[in-house]
């Protein structure tokens, strides 16, 4: 499994108390991108949920979707 994580976030990316909103994407290219990468989403949703009391939108893109509006 291969992993990557950035580690030179900038102060104006950085979530805090008075973030509004956040993007998170995940892919996957490997035969079980899809049932894996639904999970996390499945996951890190109800992560949000119980943590800040949120109610998240997920979106799933696949390589077939063309643009996306994403809610503010």
């Amino acid at each position: 499994m291969r992993a990557r994580w950035t580690h030179r976030q900038s102060s104006h990316s950085v979530v805090r108390d008075t973030t509004a909103s956040a993007l998170i994407v995940s892919e996957g290219l490997h035969a079980t991108a899809p049932a894996d990468v639904g999970k996390l989403i499945a996951a890190v949703a109800a992560e949000l949920t119980e943590i800040w009391k949120v109610t998240p939108t997920t979106v799933t893109l696949t390589p077939s979707d063309g643009p996306v509006d994403l809610p503010e």
